[in-house]
């Protein structure tokens, strides 16, 4: 009988601590503005590329520089424009195949970074 009451108050302290935690982490997400609807995002495509371009295109800021990153942290590509565009256009030709990070600057002095590969062509 003791095992039974012991095993009944212990199931109950992990269910209640349990629960406090999953509150407490959507109450966080909340504060930290996860689930903004206005938050700035990257998209890279096509992802993986065969066709040597890529198109990047931002929700809600302007590109205002592009830089290919390779995997060892060598800068293989820098684009900056005059104006900031949401959507562009790059080539990447005489870029060698392999995993590449794309570091975007905004206009909003934001910086996104997006994983890149480049396939055979």
């Amino acid at each position: 009988m003791k095992k039974l009451i012991l095993i009944s108050i212990f199931s109950i302290f992990i269910f209640t601590v349990f629960r406090a935690g999953a509150n407490t982490s959507i109450q966080n997400q909340e504060r930290s503005g996860f689930n903004e609807p206005d938050r700035f995002e990257l998209t890279v495509y096509p992802n993986p590329t065969e066709t040597g371009r890529i198109t990047l295109e931002m929700n809600n800021e302007e590109i205002l520089e592009i830089r290919l990153i390779n995997i060892t942290g060598k800068e293989v590509l820098l684009r900056k424009m005059e104006f900031g565009t949401p959507k562009y256009l790059l080539s990447l030709e005489n870029i060698p195949n392999g995993i590449y990070f794309v570091r975007v600057k905004t206009t909003g002095n934001k910086t996104v970074v997006k994983k890149l590969v480049v396939a055979s062509r």
